[in-house]
């Protein structure tokens, strides 16, 4: 899988990643003939349930973002074919009557359609009824969470640029978290898909980029913790968008990055697509022909197309991962050992735990920053703060403590002690005591 970078250079091999695209963009064309109609029920698990519109907007979000590799005929091929497939179900009576009915949703109903009409598959019809309805009293007239903003406002620019040749570029949303830290520490799964999906919207899939409103380096900081805790969950589906951040905002992945990256594409060979959180191995074992296929479908699509995703903006012009990660600092020379035996009472095995310990000395020293950020989020959550306290120490000895997940930790120490001097609540106290409203660390 070596590029023709050099040695010292070497990035993934595009052969690879054209496979991994074009495998999602077969799935796609799947689901599009499955699911695009009627959706997906679920009578045993109703949370499973897939409705019409969420695959359509999300096979179009697909195609969007793999049009920047249509320079490669294979993956241009499949482009066209599920292109033509989605065009009937993305402006169809059902998709025209939002339009129409809600124009608050006008653009999200529309969605596929703009994503469709920037690829070259045009509709006056459906355009004159858009923009009536974004021109109506209550066009605007909905309340949406700062990432949704920068996404109507994303799909607003491809529009615009669709039937204009020009497109605006507002600012983000100063409520954004690319405008703000994320909590790491104790913020929820959909902190970190706000993250996600606000950079994607922002940054245009590369394909019309824009600035970041904050240094790159802090908010690639953020996501390294962040991919960290999704590695460490299994959580490929929100890991593999984390991921995007690094193609997205520029050349060169750290090395926590490319060692996701690898993580990511191991299991993908070795279970013939990326695993999905909502399927359940042993349901879809009992299950047999279409019933089959239409469960693996509904629960493991996203998932491929987030795979997918990922290897389009990776075969950007050098956006490529790396095949070699480069150690830190001197300082961290053997401390993956010392910062693992924090995590041998937990008595699990991720599939990166497994992965560390085949890589290179020098590459398993590159990966300390992520082990320490993966230990200092599992002994959050397990209230374990001493073991926080000396994690640090031991990060700040190696160089390492310099990261958005330290010094969080470090003001979460700062405000037990201050907790203690108000109510006398030691830390072993605050670690038996439920949390306030029922939450816990890192979500509901």
């Amino acid at each position: 899988m070596i590029a023709a970078d050099g040695p010292s250079r070497a990035r993934w091999d595009t052969a690879d990643l054209k496979r991994r695209l074009c495998f999602a963009l077969e799935i796609a064309r799947q689901a599009v003939e499955r699911l695009a109609k009627d959706g997906y029920k679920d009578a045993e698990q109703p949370a499973n349930n897939v409705r019409p519109e969420k695959v359509i907007c999300e096979t179009a979000i697909l195609l969007y973002a793999a049009s920047a590799a249509n320079r490669h005929e294979d993956i241009r091929a499949a482009i066209e074919t599920v292109a033509r497939l989605l065009i009937p179900h993305a402006r169809s009576t059902r998709m025209l009557l939002g339009v129409c009915l809600e124009p608050s949703l006008a653009l999200d109903y529309a969605e596929a359609h703009i994503c469709l009409s920037r690829l070259g598959y045009q509709d006056p019809g459906f355009d004159e009824l858009l923009r009536q309805s974004r021109n109506a009293q209550a066009g605007f007239g909905r309340e949406r969470v700062p990432h949704r903003v920068l996404e109507q406002r994303w799909i607003d620019g491809i529009w615009m640029e669709a039937m204009s040749g020009r497109r605006d570029r507002p600012s983000p949303s100063l409520l954004s978290v690319l405008n703000q830290p994320i909590d790491l520490l104790g913020g929820s799964r959909e902190d970190i898909y706000a993250l996600t999906h606000a950079l994607m919207y922002f940054r245009d899939f590369n394909i019309r980029p824009r600035r970041l409103p904050r240094a790159r380096s802090v908010i690639l900081a953020e996501a390294e913790a962040a991919l960290a805790r999704c590695l460490d969950e299994e959580d490929y589906d929100l890991g593999g968008e984390v991921l995007m951040a690094w193609p997205l905002t520029g050349s060169s992945w750290s090395a926590a990055a490319t060692f996701g990256f690898r993580v990511l594409a191991r299991v993908e060979d070795k279970h013939g697509h990326l695993p999905a959180p909502t399927t359940q191995q042993a349901r879809l074992d009992r299950l047999e022909g279409e019933a089959r296929h239409d469960y693996w479908l509904a629960t493991a699509y996203h998932t491929v197309y987030v795979m997918g995703l990922l290897c389009a903006a990776a075969l950007h012009p050098r956006r490529a991962p790396p095949l070699r990660m480069a150690r830190h600092t001197a300082a961290d020379r053997g401390v993956v050992d010392t910062i693992l035996q924090f995590l041998e009472s937990d008595s699990r095995s991720p599939h990166w735990r497994r992965e560390v310990d085949e890589v290179s000395p020098s590459e398993r020293d590159a990966l300390a920053g992520f082990v320490l950020n993966i230990a200092l989020y599992r002994k959050v959550r397990r209230r374990e703060f001493g073991a926080v306290l000396n994690l640090l120490r031991i990060g700040h000895r190696s160089g390492l403590a310099d990261t958005p997940a330290s010094s969080q930790c470090a003001e979460l120490l700062e405000r037990l002690a201050a907790l203690e001097a108000i109510t006398g609540l030691s830390q072993a106290d605050v670690a038996r005591e439920p949390m306030p409203m029922g939450g816990a660390a890192g979500g509901p």
